[in-house]
């Protein structure tokens, strides 16, 4: 009797990974700690030994890489060459170059710098800069005008480039308007250190005060409030301009006010149109009134987008329009600004125009893709019996090296590297073998890399790798425990944690369910869980009944799935202080929720719902009917007790 499919995959990929292992795995997964320590050291006698003991294993890289890397100054050239030309297809000579290029550039080694710059795939802002001393150096006539470019961005930058910006300024390349202009974007960014470095490139009777700036910065009310009235040299206009800005984020009525001490110009027009956009994050009712004081002020890409999600809070979908068509090029091509173009289009009466435009989103698998093929009354259902990879196609993707290298290297736990070499074993693949390469992390036990490499294919699918459901048992009896949906709970831990059970955060959330310490301690308490320990996290059935039961209090707490997942993300107040007073429909809510992660992330748990919905149910999910209506701050003594009792 022939084994089935599926044992045949796991057999080959079990068959595969233990010739890729040979018998020195055990000891590499012993010995690989201790030949980073050593190399962290610089002991290269000890790094080199390994380096011997590791040839012909998938990491035979990784020593000498770490002793290189750790020390760049150190190395000869002919060692980094070396490395550069044995182990030039893998991503560690891309960021052994990175590393290379920032020590030949601090030397000021011109001509092994431009060499190897010419290699690098992908430039960083300090080694970009480097690049511009090297063709300064040699004349050419072309990088004042790039270097321009850079300095007129006003993005954090490295040391590097200071020389660059104070030769172009010594040669009136950067003019004293763009200092200013470089140094307004910076302070609305609260960039005080690259503020104060450009300070240094204006004429010194312009430079600003640095008590003044400090006092600006700490209490913004209490500066303006000690400004006089009268003319206000072009540092102090400056200031008062941040400082207004800075009052706006917390109290955009007060900066309103003392708006009026700048004089009827161009610089009360930007005041305004920064209080605006402040107003806009907090859903301040007078934003649009202020964004109409700012008149012609040339708006950032972010204060135009407020604008526009200002307006549908209102209502106001001419306003919507208009604010959207001031967006670049680039960012109106977005799904979300396509679909509230043609939102506000239909609400115009232009609905020919709206449906082509909700026409071209339809075919998208995305949160606005979805919403616009309801729009237009089509119907799209993914199909759960999608590709998948044969034998032959798992032999393929398992002989990338960077694959096997990735595999091995999730397997003792190093997984920063490991997801690096999964990056670059993907990079170009096909659909097919994406696919393959998904079975083959999966298998393996790494479920984020199966989701996330199904995820990119572009013709060829399988929703099953997509939106997989482990740990059935547990996540059904936790959702039927507490009363919550089963899908909406899948929904939530491929956001969180992409079924990688120990997963930790940054700050210490944990599990499946990705619960911080002091939340699942105080959890424990009210299931409860018997002699709870923090270890227990990562047991996927116990993280799943805790992480469900947090969330049914929140649920109950805030009355609507919107808000709940929203407050999970970025707390129960901010959920609740972001609603209308009264109810506004739930894709309104999502679209202009101030923070960015917490917005793309219940974008994403809610088309997660969408698919989870369908494969768990058989049933044809409406995902405007999902995401719903979400209710004003009206009932909110109700739900008090419930609040009061959350940690």
């Amino acid at each position: 009797m022939p084994l089935p499919v599926t044992i045949i995959r796991i057999v080959t990929i079990l068959a595969l990974a233990a010739a890729t292992r040979g018998l020195a795995a055990a000891a590499i997964e012993q010995e690989l700690p201790a030949v980073r320590e050593a190399a962290l050291r610089a002991d290269a006698k000890a790094v080199e030994a390994a380096h011997a003991r590791f040839a012909g294993h998938p990491l035979e890289p990784y020593p000498r890489y770490w002793l290189l890397s750790a020390h760049p100054a150190r190395a000869s050239h002919e060692e980094m060459r070396a490395f550069l030309s044995r182990y030039a297809d893998t991503p560690l000579a891309e960021s052994l170059r990175r590393e290379w290029l920032k020590v030949l550039g601090a030397a000021g080694a011109w001509e092994t710098f431009r060499a190897e710059h010419r290699a690098l795939q992908a430039d960083d802002a300090e080694i970009a800069c480097y690049a511009f001393q090297e063709r300064l150096g040699r004349g050419d006539p072309e990088v004042a005008a790039e270097a321009r470019v850079s300095f007129l961005a006003a993005r954090e930058t490295p040391a590097a480039c200071e020389p660059v910006f104070a030769a172009l300024v010594a040669k009136g390349a950067i003019t004293e308007g763009d200092t200013w202009a470089r140094m307004r974007k910076l302070l609305a960014a609260n960039q005080l250190r690259d503020a104060r470095r450009t300070d240094q490139w204006l004429p010194k009777r312009q430079r600003l005060n640095e008590k003044l700036l400090e006092r600006a910065a700490a209490d913004p009310a209490g500066f303006l409030a000690r400004q006089k009235s009268g003319v206000l040299t072009r540092s102090v206009r400056e200031l008062a301009v941040y400082a207004i800005g800075r009052l706006a984020r917390t109290r955009p009525d007060d900066a309103a006010e003392r708006v009026a001490r700048l004089g009827d110009g161009a610089d009360e027009r930007y005041a305004w149109g920064q209080i605006a956009w402040q107003a806009a994050m907090s859903h301040h009712p007078r934003a649009l009134e202020w964004y109409a004081h700012a008149a012609d002020a040339p708006l950032t890409e972010a204060q135009i987008a407020w604008q526009a999600r200002a307006a549908m809070r209102a209502g106001n979908w001419k306003e919507v329009f208009a604010a959207i068509r001031k967006l670049p090029p680039e960012v109106a091509r977005e799904s979300s600004w396509r679909y509230w173009r043609a939102r506000a289009l239909r609400s115009l009466g232009e609905s020919e125009a709206s449906a082509a435009l909700l026409r071209g989103l339809a075919g998208e698998r995305s949160f606005y893709g979805i919403l616009a093929a309801e729009e237009l009354g089509t119907v799209w259902l993914p199909d759960w019996n999608g590709w998948k990879p044969q034998q032959a196609d798992l032999e393929r993707v398992m002989a990338v090296p960077a694959l096997r290298r990735a595999l091995a290297l999730y397997r003792i736990g190093y997984e920063g590297e490991a997801l690096r070499e999964w990056i670059w074993a993907i990079r170009g693949m096909e659909d097919r073998d994406l696919l393959a390469a998904a079975e083959a992390a999966r298998l393996a036990g790494v479920p984020d890399r199966a989701i996330n490499t199904a995820n990119r294919t572009v013709q060829l699918h399988d929703f099953s790798q997509r939106f997989p459901t482990p740990h059935r048992e547990a996540v059904s009896a936790a959702a039927t425990q507490w009363g919550l949906d089963e899908a909406l709970m899948y929904s939530l831990i491929r956001q969180e944690s992409r079924f990688m059970a120990h997963a930790r955060s940054r700050v210490g959330a944990t599990g499946l369910m990705q619960l911080m310490p002091a939340t699942a301690k105080w959890v424990a308490r009210q299931i409860p869980v018997e002699a709870y320990r923090k270890e227990m996290l990562v047991e996927p059935s116990v993280n799943v009944r805790m992480g469900t039961y947090y969330f049914s209090r929140v649920l109950a707490d805030l009355g609507h799935p919107i808000l709940a997942t929203a407050a999970y993300n970025a707390g129960p107040g901010r959920a609740r202080r972001w609603r209308e007073a009264q109810p506004l429909e739930g894709a309104i809510y999502v679209e202009t929720i101030p923070f960015n992660e917490t917005r793309d992330y219940v974008k994403q748990v809610f088309t997660n719902v969408w698919f989870y919905r369908h494969r768990l149910t058989g049933e044809a999910p409406s995902l405007r009917q999902l995401v719903g209506t979400v209710p004003g701050r009206n009932g909110d003594s109700a739900a008090a007790a419930v609040a009061a009792s959350l940690p």
